[in-house]
């Protein structure tokens, strides 16, 4: 099956010939300073070292011929504990590891601002969507992409490709770790397994044989085959990072690109390199892009970069005295957000048999969160369908638009056994037992908008949580569910009673709604706000049949889905690696060897907007892994003066 063509509605392209510059002798590996970079010529630049930007740095630089610079906001923290170690998860948070964007409603949303982005600071837990969901996207787009591969058996050869699997061994399997081999690849340069130390005690299985005997959801030996509605013991995953073998690829840490630079008076818009600056220093540097320029800053960080850089709403960037270049609504536009509860409660003393981390989920559909109110959960959302589409309008490119997407979604959730929730069970957090949960299938949308020209200015991210009421029930029957869960058999034998939220919530829906309301978490999985689908829905991407194939993943997703963040992009990221390098020697195509992987990460939403010389951007999500304590080197030879390199206009270095 053919790989997946997509651009974006608008064009922009890069400056420069379809053909590589001789590479000048240059700086390689990992760098902070600017005076390597400033000045110079790259044949490419990629904007965000997360997966996304590192993945495709590293299948350029492949490709000896041809230069590649790398920039990163945040720092090389390879050597800390808080990236390399998984049972270090969330120690980074709100850390200068963490861009900590505000949201509305006073709640943080958590995103990696460090090499490796948000799949630096995650917890690397590896799970597929339902194939149903994945099949539904085609309709968001063109008729004419019916036949484009982009639903489950076209993305399923590309998780497949990217996955190096070790199926569980012994010692794992007798604590409940199975699998399928159909469903895995065993030679990509994602590294999927089951963790050494995982828990070996009954709180595991009992989850499992407890909420199977309440809803009937299936126990799956392996979720991973798009069969998403089901209970499972998961894998976790990460990369091995080898940068020193490429030196035609330089990163830069540290320094933001504060804006895209455009061509003067071309037409398409092009794209000729980008400014970059230090936070904290008024110094500007440039680098300009021969061949193109690719931007995986991630569900917020990218769309407030095309806005400072022109491409946006005329009415969000004149006034705030930003020319545009581009005129494009709906950039920012269609943002979706998870909610999070935790439930808890005390052990008796049972042991836990490991370390962890945790990796027991359940993905129950409408029929088994609801039960018995799950009839009337489906006519609420068959009577408010437009009414919801009307409240949400304004996040989206008009009413009669979000409620063709909002049929799509409801289709899946009523008769499709689409997912609507996922409970994570989490031996130790918040108490000995515990069960952190959230929605998955939100119908409310948010956005993100700058509201400043000033790039170190966090752009406003409103989520607009539970603005739709519906996400709100499906939140309190989800934690209806986990607190029948933790009081019913087998698990409640090795529980002394419920500690969160315990007696704060006397069971009333009322009771449930305040409290969830009042200490709901975002899960910081953000998507769409780069969407890909048609025009007329507010897609900013779309898949025209005249470029180069390409393939991509998350925060271009139009609608979140039953996934760990993790598989989802990894599927697409890998394509869409393979599409980028369409243009370069066939060779150079498909996905990168382990072994030519720059560094370990884990999974999160990263976005990827290319700008490509045949007049087109194109946008891209991936999804990132927790590094695994590397080999950290960096090689830096001496920048030749003499050979074109421009000079340094500030005093860092």
């Amino acid at each position: 099956m053919r790989s997946i063509s997509f651009s974006f509605l608008f064009t922009a392209v890069l400056l420069g010939s379809s053909t590589a510059s001789p590479l000048r002798k240059r700086a390689y590996g990992v760098t902070t300073r600017a005076s390597e970079v400033n000045g110079q010529t790259f044949d490419y630049i990629v904007v965000g070292a997360g997966l996304a930007g590192t993945t495709v740095a590293a299948r350029l630089a492949e490709d000896s011929s041809v230069s590649v610079l790398l920039i990163e906001a945040g720092a090389d923290d390879r050597d800390d504990s808080r990236v390399y170690d998984i049972y270090a998860y969330s120690q980074a948070f709100g850390t200068e590891l963490d861009w900590a964007w505000s949201t509305d409603q006073g709640k943080t949303m958590h995103g990696g601002k460090t090499l490796g982005g948000s799949t630096s600071i995650n917890g690397g837990h590896y799970t597929r969507g339902l194939a149903a969901q994945y099949d539904a996207w085609l309709s968001l787009l063109e008729d004419s992409d019916a036949n484009s591969g982009w639903d489950w058996n076209g993305m399923f050869s590309y998780m497949k490709k990217s996955e190096t699997f070790s199926a569980p061994n012994d010692q794992q399997k007798a604590k409940g770790a199975q699998s399928n081999p159909d469903y895995h690849g065993t030679s990509g340069p994602v590294q999927v397994t089951y963790p050494d130390l995982m828990y070996g005690g009954p709180q595991q299985g009992s989850f499992v044989e407890t909420i199977v005997n309440l809803t009937g959801i299936e126990h799956s030996a392996d979720t991973n085959g798009g069969g998403a509605n089901c209970v499972s013991i998961t894998p976790l995953a990460y990369l091995t990072p080898v940068e020193d073998i490429r030196t035609n690829w330089l990163t830069l840490t540290t320094y933001h690109v504060t804006k895209i630079n455009w061509k003067e008076g071309s037409s398409p818009l092009t794209a000729s390199g980008v400014e970059f600056q230090r936070e904290g220093s008024t110094t500007k540097y440039t680098a300009t892009a021969n061949r193109e320029v690719i931007v995986a800053a991630g569900a917020i960080q990218s769309p407030a970069l095309l806005q400072l850089s022109g491409i946006g709403d005329s009415d969000v960037l004149s006034p705030l005295g930003i020319t545009t270049q581009l005129e494009l609504k709906q950039v920012g536009k269609n943002l979706q957000e998870q909610t999070m509860n935790s439930l808890g409660a005390k052990g008796n003393g049972y042991d836990y048999g490991g370390q962890g981390p945790s990796d027991a989920i359940a993905y129950p559909n409408i029929y088994q969160v609801f039960g018995d109110d799950a009839q009337a959960s489906i006519s609420k959302i068959q009577d408010n369908l437009s009414s919801w589409a009307a409240s949400q309008a304004s996040a989206g490119v008009s009413q009669e638009a979000l409620e063709s997407i909002f049929g799509i979604q409801a289709d899946l959730i009523i008769n499709g056994n689409a997912p609507v929730a996922e409970l994570f069970f989490d031996s130790g957090y918040p108490a000995d037992l515990g069960i952190d949960l959230w929605q998955l299938l939100p119908f409310s949308r948010g956005n993100v908008q700058i509201t400043s020209a000033d790039p170190f200015t966090q752009p406003a991210v409103t989520v607009n949580y539970f603005s739709v009421d519906w996400d709100l029930d499906v939140q309190i029957a989800a934690c209806k569910l986990a607190r029948k869960i933790l009081s019913s058999p087998p698990i409640s034998t090795l529980s002394t009673g419920e500690t969160i939220p315990g007696s704060a919530v006397d069971g009333s829906d009322d009771s449930w709604r305040n409290w969830v309301s009042n200490g709901f978490a975002a899960v910081a999985h953000p998507v769409g706000s780069l969407a890909m689908m048609r025009k007329d829905l507010g897609g900013v991407l779309i898949m025209p049949t005249d470029v180069p194939d390409v393939d991509i993943d998350t925060t271009c997703t139009p609608v979140t889905g039953a996934w760990e963040a993790l598989a989802h992009a990894d599927n697409v990221g890998g394509g869409m690696v393979k599409g980028l390098l369409g243009t370069l020697p066939s060779k150079f195509q498909g996905l990168a060897t382990p072994e030519k992987n720059p560094m370990s990460m884990q999974l999160s939403h990263e976005e990827v907007v290319v700008g490509c010389a045949d007049g087109t951007i194109y946008v891209m999500n991936f999804v990132g892994y927790e590094y695994q304590k590397p080999r950290k080197r960096v090689v830096e030879s001496p920048v030749m003066e003499d050979e074109g390199v421009g000079s340094e206009s500030g005093s860092e270095s």
